[in-house]
């Protein structure tokens, strides 16, 4: 074999292009000829390499070693021209294979028409994962049926790609979505009930589920576990829920406190990966959850949930009181807490320095810098923190509350000052209002009703700024965080602590991305599988965006949901000359958004086209 040079001459811009390629001469009947193995394109080559590249070429043809392998430029052009010869063989089976598999007939253009359009993009997705967790295999452990592990597939991807209540969800399923053509059974006469009742069956083996998943997890993305991060949320009902156990009022984080409410409390690692859930009712205290969580994370008949020490209890103010701690200490877990009380009144003169004495933790945004000092405590460490980004928030709230306060409170003066209101008791009535609306700024001021000589009426209003107002000021943007842990710098202290973000993003996905708000069941252990549909719902949603970002690709869920939304299945209706009318079900096209995330998460279509011959025409 040899390599040929040729070229070529366009005659409207009388530009002359040059390609190489590789030859083989053969002996025929008629004398010795010429074929073309392989197109090289343009080589940069020089002339003088153009024998050794053909024969590192024909040796790779020929399965073999060459002789030539040490030369780097040689064995870069070889590779090149490889990787070319394989992609045009490849294309060209391709071709063959179509022309083998074509089916012609001919069309009346006039009758195309399309009906029956689904979407199939986020569906996809969210399949590919629920067989990378393994979850049919995990169904089929606790008993479920092939039946039930497609309808338990249908629901927990329902909520995921199109999150609603559950009526809404059973209409989804059998209008808008492609989902079943997914699934090894046929749902497409599922009953609405159908959608309930696996809920329940799901719910059944919560812990089984949850752990089993968790293993999966822990093997697809391998990583030491060393925090725990623990909080609780709460959603509200729709409906006076009379008889449902759970629907409790209590203090809404929603600000939703004309509902009854539920509560969701939620485990997860550093990553974001579930560890444990609990569901309880909306007016429970939430450190009194705490012993029943560390009861069901630690077994000692599954050492294996953690790698070799217990892991780090990271948890938030609102949980973390004297007897939390206490607790977490008798059962010798580490922790990491800011506590609910205001521990930072207790360092008031170490934060009034705290720009100049303590460890600035740098921020290409000064609102981002972060001010620690750590002190020993006992047994651990405490680390004082100041956010300048927190500081300049709070202040910015206190100044508004107070703004509003002065001026309700001079309103009050003017009116008793007029004579429009002067009685004592109605006057202390408009006081204990201003108290009551302004709870955080009335407590920095001293309010005093300056009566006349039968002490019946009021002259005049005053007030007097107090001293706690300037040690609030200095203050602002200050939290204490503990630790039993003392080898540890505050830097690394206060970055374990800023970890609880991924449980806020854990909610914030499961309020938000995931249907969990509002619940409208009237019962409990229906309340219970709504929560707990959401929460295996977001296992599946926390794979697909760990794998993207392992590629560096940081899109949320929703996102990447709404990028996939227009691919789509859909049914193409063609009538032939025959006047028989034929229905064809196929995938839409992906295009390069399409292309792009599947590649990244290695999603494959599975759904063949189908063809059907429905009737003839009249």
């Amino acid at each position: 074999m040899f390599i040929r040079q040729t070229s070529t001459k366009h005659k409207k811009s009388n530009t002359t292009y040059i390609k190489h390629q590789l030859v083989e001469s053969y002996r025929t009947d008629k004398g010795p000829r010429q074929r073309v193995i392989m197109e090289l394109g343009t080589l940069t080559l020089p002339k003088s390499d153009w024998r050794k590249l053909a024969a590192v070429l024909e040796s790779r043809l020929a399965g073999q070693e060459s002789l030539f392998t040490e030369d780097a430029t040689i064995v870069e052009a070889a590779d090149a021209a490889m990787k070319h010869y394989h992609f045009v063989q490849t294309k060209s089976q391709e071709k063959q294979q179509r022309h083998e598999q074509r089916d012609l007939v001919t069309i009346d253009l006039q009758s195309i028409a399309t009906s029956e359009y689904r979407s199939l993009g986020p569906e996809l997705v969210a399949h590919t994962f629920w067989e990378h967790l393994g979850f049919n295999q995990i169904l089929q452990n606790c008993g479920l049926s092939t039946e039930q592990q497609a309808l338990a597939q249908a629901v927990i991807i329902g909520r995921l790609v199109a999150p609603s209540s559950d009526l809404a969800s059973w209409n989804w399923l059998r209008n808008q979505t492609a989902l079943l053509e997914l699934l090894p059974v046929d749902l497409s006469n599922i009953r609405k009930d159908a959608v309930y009742e696996i809920a329940d069956i799901l719910l059944a083996h919560k812990d089984k589920i949850e752990k089993a998943l968790r293993d999966q997890e822990a093997l697809l993305f391998p990583s030491q576990t060393t925090l725990f991060l623990y909080d609780l949320t709460n959603t509200y009902f729709e409906g006076q829920c009379k008889n449902n156990a759970l629907a409790k009022r209590g203090n809404s984080k929603e600000q939703r406190t004309e509902r009854p409410l539920v509560t969701l409390a939620l485990v997860v690692d550093q990553r974001g990966f579930p560890i444990f859930s609990r569901i309880y009712g909306g007016n429970q205290s939430e450190p009194q959850t705490l012993p029943e969580i560390l009861k069901h994370l630690y077994v000692p008949e599954e050492p294996q949930l953690f790698s070799q020490e217990r892991p780090t209890i990271v948890m938030d103010r609102g949980i973390a009181t004297k007897e939390t701690i206490q607790l977490l200490k008798s059962v010798g877990y580490p922790y990491l807490i800011v506590e609910r009380r205001a521990v930072e009144k207790e360092y008031v003169q170490e934060f009034e320095q705290a720009k100049t004495t303590f460890e600035p933790i740098g921020h290409e945004i000064a609102s981002g810098t972060v001010y620690v000092k750590k002190l020993l405590w006992e047994n651990g460490s405490r680390v004082l923190c100041l956010s300048v980004g927190r500081e300049q928030k709070e202040q910015a709230m206190d100044a508004l509350k107070e703004e509003r306060f002065l001026q309700d409170l001079g309103r009050l003066q003017a009116s008793v000052t007029k004579g429009n209101i002067q009685l004592v008791e109605k006057v202390g009535e408009r006081v204990g209002r201003l108290k009551e609306r302004y709870p955080s700024t009335a407590s920095h001021y001293d309010i005093v009703l300056q009566l006349d000589d039968a002490q019946k009426k009021v002259t005049t209003v005053t007030y007097d700024k107090k001293e706690s107002r300037v040690k609030r000021q200095t203050l602002t943007g200050c939290y204490v965080i503990e630790t039993s842990h003392q080898d540890l710098a505050a830097a690394d202290i206060w970055r374990l602590y800023t970890t609880l973000t991924k449980i806020e993003e854990a909610f914030r996905s499961l309020k938000t991305d995931l249907g969990m708000r509002p619940v409208y069941h009237q019962q409990k252990s229906r309340t219970e599988g709504h929560l707990f549909i959401s929460v295996l719902a977001y296992h599946l949603l926390i794979c697909i965006e760990k794998t993207l970002a392992e590629q560096d690709d940081h899109r949320q869920w929703s996102t990447v949901c709404k990028a996939l939304s227009t691919y789509q299945r859909s049914t193409i209706i063609l009538t032939d000359d025959q006047d028989q009318i034929h229905h064809v079900r196929i995938s839409s096209t992906p295009e390069s958004a399409h292309q792009e995330i599947y590649r990244l998460l290695n999603v494959k279509d599975p759904l063949k086209r189908k063809h059907t011959v429905i009737a003839k025409r009249l």
